[in-house]
């Protein structure tokens, strides 16, 4: 199950730099809430790809593009997929019709919002990004002008509750973010049916995950909102299309005659905070072994966000230790803390690791291993 995993996440054979954008169709999509994290994902899968070509793709060449879809967080995904990722969240999490009463991270509190005014302000949000991209200050100033001030606060907290669905990110101007219509955004964008849209983005799944169950699907890509019983429910309708197979005793689902599994290959990797191989890989205790375990409950943000948010080095598809990445100067500072001894061609691979991160960044790799 590792062996399919890590070759189907180009973890074991790199892409060439000219499938960048196939390896993010393939993994369906790149976690991106920390952009620093999808760029050094991409850095893990493809060969000769550098952080620029990365952001080339995303604000010039737009053959990727950025936007809140899985679990309704920033995930980068093919630019002419956007839709079909829009249209399955939305198949399971509808725009809310009303708005409760609310307080804030920062602890300011917004009145409710009757239906009639979400709408209004939704309207007044695409209206305001008609052919253009803003900063979240420009654009909330904007919707105020053509509806009033009462929605103001929420706008600057977060537009999850006005749009998020239509919404991707456009150009940063310096560290901040800017806001886009994503049928805009995307050229030649098409709509695609919701329920149609839900069925493929489950095929995918378990085509990069598998094998795996609803439940599994239904943790990995929504919200509270969609049931165990939806989630078993869509599995069923794809019907034949899926073939059960057994992992140590445990029934999972695989793509009708994918019931082949390679060989596991020898394979050192450095995989950042929120790398989708990580949040993917429902099955916990295989992926994190006792000792890394411990490591994380010392960590600062795994105390808090457990193995997602930790950065693991990873052998032969299980996790093997963390480490950390600082930059000073033109140098790449990278500290590995391994919960095992590693052998020496281990140690030669995690060089070699080291290197290509510092390739990537276009900085001096400075590798210290505790």
């Amino acid at each position: 199950m590792r062996a399919r995993r890590l070759a189907r996440h180009s973890l074991t054979e790199r892409a060439p730099p000219a499938r960048l954008v196939d390896v993010v169709r393939r993994v369906c999509g790149v976690h991106a809430q920390v952009q620093a994290s999808a760029e050094l994902q991409l850095a893990a899968r493809v060969d000769g790809v550098t952080q620029q070509d990365v952001r080339d793709a995303l604000w010039q060449d737009r053959t990727l593009v950025k936007a809140w879809t899985l679990r309704g967080t920033l995930h980068l995904h093919p630019a002419d997929e956007l839709s079909l990722w829009l249209a399955a969240r939305r198949a399971v999490s509808p725009e809310s019709r009303r708005l409760e009463a609310w307080v804030d991270p920062k602890g300011a509190r917004h009145p409710a919002l009757e239906q009639e005014e979400v709408d209004e302000v939704r309207a007044a949000v695409l209206d305001a990004l008609d052919g253009r991209s803003l900063l979240r200050e420009e654009l909330a100033a904007a919707v105020a002008d053509r509806v009033g001030p009462n929605a103001q606060g929420r706008l600057r907290s977060g537009f999850a509750f006005f749009g998020g669905a239509q919404l991707c990110q456009g150009p940063p101007q310096g560290s901040k973010i800017t806001l886009a219509r994503a049928d805009q955004w995307v050229a030649d964008w098409q709509e695609v049916d919701e329920d149609d849209a839900l069925r493929e983005v489950s095929r995918r799944y378990v085509h990069a995950y598998g094998p795996a169950t609803a439940n599994d699907f239904r943790e990995w890509f929504t919200s509270p909102q969609f049931k165990p019983v939806q989630a078993r429910g869509l599995f069923d309708s794809l019907g034949d299309e899926l073939e059960q197979v057994d992992v140590d005793g445990r029934e999972a689902l695989v793509l009708s005659g994918e019931v082949e599994f390679p060989k596991l290959s020898p394979t050192v990797r450095l995989l950042p905070e929120y790398d989708v191989y990580v949040m993917g890989f429902r099955e916990r205790d295989h992926l994190v072994p006792d000792a890394v375990r411990a490591q994380i409950a010392a960590h600062g943000r795994g105390r808090y966000e457990g193995p997602a948010g930790v950065r693991f080095l990873v052998v032969d598809g299980v996790t093997a230790g963390l480490w950390e990445r600082k930059k000073r100067g033109k140098k790449m500072e990278l500290r590995v803390a391994p919960s095992r001894r590693l052998t020496r061609t281990q140690r030669a691979a995690l060089e070699t690791e080291a290197q290509r991160i510092g390739d990537f960044l276009e900085l001096e790799p400075d590798l210290t291993v505790a």
